[in-house]
């Protein structure tokens, strides 16, 4: 019996072989494997903490001709200003949200921070209010917010709102109970989460290597999302990527915008 289902696979193959041709047969088969193996690893680059007084790596990092995404803090000096020179320049905008940590200084925070002590109408408020202040906004992440990323009920009116605007959410995980991702995806709301942080040490050296790391993860996964900053050492960081583009491209990652490493995680476009 099992000889005779041997040669009715073998007889089957050799008629779908004569129907389709190899070519044919091949495109059945390997398609799907081929798609995923042959696609180009993506890497994106945000800069957290543009907005304010210090402008340290600022105008470095805008005139790059490769694309960075631009996380901007609301309502400080130059939060408008960057906002809508990042976008003129060709850069993706995310609005960079102060969000109250475990542990830390208030001062760390600005204006327009979102606090525990809040009501969840407080939150949707002063989110909305926070966006105004950064034009041409795509989605928005975490600026610390380790006490707030931590609480499904204070993440959610802020999910609610970019779930009405139609803007995505990046988790930097700044902790790793953040409920973010959880509440995003049970309300249909785009997500992507950090890979890499850059610049945790503010040398040029550190900074490159953690680049490369970002692009073996790119290589492994097929994306991936790595956080420098701007302000206080911003200029090193602004160098150190700047210097790492040819590399990155020898590696063969390319460089796009957050949005498209969202699209295709979360299966709604391609790279």
């Amino acid at each position: 019996m099992k000889k005779l289902q041997r040669w009715g696979v073998i007889l089957f193959a050799l008629v779908l072989i004569a129907a389709l041709g190899y070519r044919g047969l091949k495109n059945v088969v390997f398609d799907a494997t081929e798609t995923v193996s042959t696609r180009q690893p993506v890497l994106a680059i945000v800069i957290d903490d543009f907005g304010g007084a210090d402008n340290h790596g600022v105008a470095e990092l805008l005139a790059l001709n490769k694309p960075i995404t631009v996380a901007v803090m609301p309502n400080l000096v130059h939060s408008v200003e960057q906002s809508k020179e990042a976008y003129k320049r060709g850069h993706e905008v995310i609005l960079h949200q102060p969000m109250e940590p475990l542990r830390g200084k208030a001062y760390w925070l600005g204006p327009g921070a979102i606090k525990s002590s809040m009501s969840q109408e407080e939150i949707k408020k002063t989110f909305t209010e926070n966006l105004k202040t950064v034009p041409h906004a795509r989605g928005f992440n975490n600026h610390t917010g380790s006490k707030i990323t931590s609480s499904k009920e204070k993440v959610t009116p802020m999910l609610e709102i970019a779930k009405s605007k139609g803007l995505y959410v990046l988790d930097s995980r700044t902790s790793q109970h953040s409920q973010i991702i959880p509440v995003a995806r049970s309300m249909q709301v785009p997500w992507i989460k950090r890979d890499i942080f850059l610049d945790n040490i503010k040398s040029k050296g550190h900074i490159k290597k953690q680049i490369m790391k970002a692009c073996e993860v790119a290589k492994k996964q097929g994306y991936a999302v790595a956080i420098g900053h701007v302000g206080q050492g911003g200029r090193v960081t602004a160098s150190a990527v700047k210097e790492a583009i040819p590399l990155i491209e020898k590696e063969g990652v390319k460089l796009v915008p957050l949005s498209e490493i969202v699209k295709l995680k979360n299966g709604n476009g391609k790279v």
